[in-house]
């Protein structure tokens, strides 16, 4: 029976090193020395933000440095070569591969010069968890550090289950409408013949749109490795559903409740923080958040939450106090603050965890004020602009949305209740029949 379950283990570690199959760039460059802190970007480029993962490794060569003791190490998976958002300046001579590059510092932000330290098949689809464990491997044994941060670069909708809600395929805006004003985003509106975006994590256009759901990234994430951090330069990331699937495998989380702008992080400002000998998280968060505050128009846009994982189970325990004490007669409030565009058909999706506390059981309860102390211990920082693309007011920010559940939308009540551990840990996923 013993040499049965070595032969059949065998046989897929032998599978999954046909799926992820690689090349090494040749040359006889040296090996990659050991570091302190080896930060790992997971970048899913296959879609509409193509070009602002270009431009965002350049950033990252502008900015580093050689005396960070550490290295930055870049899985792109880009578009194909026949895709329309290729930039037409760039299509001769064009490399689809994906890749796995260790950033070098270059001035020059006109094209990555970066060193590929592996090749990988066209074929793969970086939103198959199977895949994204051999990259971080590939990453962990080619850029070696006593510790490790990820971040994960791309499309996202939180927790939301591939294909769960139409919503996540939403109609965009047209051209001209205000909603675009002042956001860079809009660029990418004429490019897109369907008038279609996709905000649910990896988005990889090449394989059928396809894209990694929450619980199976966390499973397949390196056992025994907890990161430093891990960032979501994603939409709509900062759930507490989500960091409560993530919380034994980071020290923090870093992310937005809301929509992001397609630019993302401040690379050139945000790269010294992430090799600090001590990493400060909060500092992380605060650098994203004052970049966009002094910003005009819609471009002043964005959320962001840092959550402290060891913190969280002493949160659950909090709102499971109130859920198992029960709901006031006016039942579970749905109008508090969301995250979510209306107009980009998101509401009713992502609402701030405490103003659903303090408007579902009000001020006064000993036990929300329970709650107010554990919040503030698990989210160590949390920041929003007043407006979100000059369309969504912000009248209220803790760092963390959340789910709450409705019987009127049952395929994701199911998925909440049955997939999500922090249904069960908080008592949220009972409040409803």
């Amino acid at each position: 029976m013993k040499m049965s379950y070595t032969r059949v283990v065998g046989l897929f570690l032998l599978a999954c090193s046909a799926l992820v199959s690689c090349k090494k760039e040749k040359g006889g460059l040296p090996p990659v020395t050991e570091k302190h802190r080896t930060v790992i970007e997971y970048m899913v480029a296959d879609n509409n933000l193509y070009s602002y993962a270009v431009e965002d490794i350049n950033e990252m060569e502008s900015a580093w440095s050689t005396t960070y003791d550490g290295h930055m190490v870049v899985f792109l998976y880009p578009v194909s070569s026949t895709s329309i958002y290729v930039p037409s300046d760039q299509r001769e001579g064009y490399d689809d591969r994906p890749r796995l590059l260790l950033i070098d510092r270059d001035a020059d932000e006109s094209r990555i010069n970066s060193r590929v330290l592996k090749y990988y098949d066209r074929a793969i689809d970086p939103c198959d968890p199977t895949v994204m464990s051999q990259v971080l491997a590939d990453a962990m044994t080619l850029a070696p550090a006593e510790n490790y941060a990820l971040i994960y670069w791309s499309h996202g909708s939180g927790w939301l289950p591939d294909g769960t809600y139409q919503s996540l395929k939403s109609t965009l805006p047209a051209v001209g409408d205000a909603a675009w004003a002042g956001s860079k985003l809009e660029g990418m509106v004429p490019e897109n013949p369907q008038g279609v975006t996709s905000y649910s994590f990896g988005v990889s256009n090449s394989n059928g749109g396809s894209e990694m759901e929450i619980d199976a990234m966390a499973a397949a994430l390196p056992t025994g490795t907890v990161f430093d951090f891990i960032l979501f330069d994603a939409c709509h990331m900062a759930c507490v559903e989500l960091a409560w699937e993530l919380k034994n495998h980071t020290d923090y989380l870093i992310a937005s409740a809301a929509e992001t702008l397609a630019d993302g992080f401040p690379y050139k400002t945000m790269m010294e923080l992430m090799y600090t000998p001590q990493v400060d998280a909060a500092a992380i968060g605060r650098d994203f958040y004052d970049y966009y505050n002094v910003q005009s128009g819609a471009w002043r846009s964005a959320t962001v939450g840092v959550v402290r994982s060891d913190k969280l189970p002493a949160l659950a325990d909090a709102v499971k106090a109130l859920c198992d004490a029960g709901l006031p007669a006016e039942g579970i409030s749905y109008a508090g603050q969301q995250f979510g565009r209306r107009s980009m058909l998101f509401q009713d999706t992502f609402y701030d965890l405490a103003d659903f506390v303090h408007r579902t059981w009000g001020e006064s309860d000993p036990l929300v004020t329970a709650f107010d102390a554990a919040l503030s211990e698990a989210v160590v920082y949390a920041a929003a602009t007043p407006m979100l693309f000059n369309d969504l007011t912000v009248k209220t920010h803790c760092g963390l949305s959340c789910y709450l559940p409705r019987t009127t939308t049952p395929l994701s009540l199911e998925a909440y209740r049955t997939r999500f551990g922090w249904s069960t840990a908080s008592g949220m996923g009972a409040l409803v029949p």
